[in-house]
């Protein structure tokens, strides 16, 4: 007979049993779930970058995680040189229309002219020249300056921009008599060069950069700094939304160029773009993929200026660039340019979050131009 403590042990072993599917022999039992993370979106994010919920990457990415922005090394040139890149910068003497490099690098409107087409004449709309600083060989929306030197002469030497002669420009300011004191003092010497007048443009141009934003103090541990909204349309940038895998790092491109279709400018021809500078048919319709610091107040968009608002930005991307009207394709549409089924909700949520990379507008006082 069995007693009770026996038969005790027997129905708890019975019970033990009966709870657990056998596993024969080369049976790979079953992986337990994963934990749901239930914390909030806030939560998930106020935490350091290397924290946060993994982004949503495409195939082929670099993957560059966002970041505050960096500390500009052009931030403290020369300051004589500099000064004389200030005065140059704002100067309309060295061409034939009148028209400074300030025309279109307009401080006040965040370094662009606010136009849909430069102000300078062109067919394309004006960049901003915030953080220029990192764009090392990717100069002009289709990237054809390799370095500033050749960015600025190109800007100068435009018909349609300044139409000056940088051959001449140097004997030109040399007949003003505040000129040959500013270069001596930026150079040891009174002599006015072509080479001096180029470097002391580039040392000012330099010298540019956005100021802290919103998101900059979140990433740094403020996490105060962004609220609900723009925490959800950050959340939705880096996963649903795909943003993050063109505009990614401290500057929020990845100086990568991609044909996002909208090819037909103001006077209905086709923007060759990227091709222009490689003559590979693949590079056709191909610009680079613009920063958005300060995207928020840097409108019309799209290298044409076609587009009035970020709302019909973020509208079109969501649709997968839907071509009615005028627009279409020139070349081959990038491949991650596709439907994303954002809701409206979400829609608003990314543009709230887009508008925390703005900061405050830097105040530059026009310089007294030598007499």
């Amino acid at each position: 007979m069995i007693n009770c403590y026996g038969l005790c042990c027997l129905l708890l072993f019975l019970c033990g049993a009966c709870s657990k599917s056998p596993v024969t022999d080369g049976e790979v039992p079953l992986p337990e779930p994963e934990p749901v993370d239930t914390r909030s979106t806030r939560e998930k994010y106020s935490a350091a970058i290397t924290a946060w919920p993994e982004a949503e990457w495409y195939s082929g990415i670099i993957k560059k995680e966002l970041a505050e922005l960096p500390a500009n090394p052009n931030a403290k040139p020369n300051t004589e040189v500099l000064r004389l890149g200030k005065v140059l910068f704002f100067e309309k003497r060295m061409g034939s229309i009148q028209n400074s490099c300030s025309s279109c690098h307009n401080p006040a409107k965040f370094w662009t002219d606010g136009s849909r087409m430069a102000i300078g004449g062109g067919v394309r709309n004006t960049p901003t020249i915030e953080n220029a600083w990192h764009l090392k060989g990717h100069l002009f929306h289709d990237g054809r300056a390799a370095t500033y030197a050749e960015q600025i002469t190109e800007a100068i030497e435009s018909p349609i921009e300044m139409d000056g002669d940088l051959n001449i420009i140097p004997w030109i300011l040399s007949q003003i008599p505040g000129y040959p004191p500013l270069f001596e003092a930026a150079y040891g010497s009174n002599s006015i060069t072509r080479e001096r007048i180029l470097d002391a443009l580039e040392v000012y141009t330099l010298s540019i950069s956005s100021g802290e934003t919103a998101f900059d103090r979140f990433v740094r541990g403020d996490y105060a700094a962004l609220t609900d909204k723009e925490i959800e349309g950050l959340h939705l940038f880096r996963t649903k939304g795909k943003c993050i895998n063109c505009h990614n790092g401290p500057f929020f491109t990845d100086l990568q160029y991609h044909n996002l279709g909208y090819a037909v400018d103001f006077r209905g021809d086709l923007d060759n773009g990227r091709y222009e500078v490689t003559g590979f048919e693949a590079d056709k319709g191909k610009l680079r993929t613009p920063g958005l610091r300060n995207v928020s107040n840097t409108a019309p968009y799209w290298h044409n200026g076609e587009i009035a608002t970020l709302e019909e930005v973020i509208d079109l991307l969501n649709r997968g660039m839907p071509h009615t009207g005028r627009q279409k394709i020139n070349g081959t549409l990038s491949p991650h340019i596709r439907p994303l089924q954002l809701t409206s909700n979400e829609q608003r949520a990314i543009l709230a979050f887009l508008n925390t990379l703005s900061s405050e507008v830097l105040k530059v006082e026009s310089p007294t131009l030598p007499q």
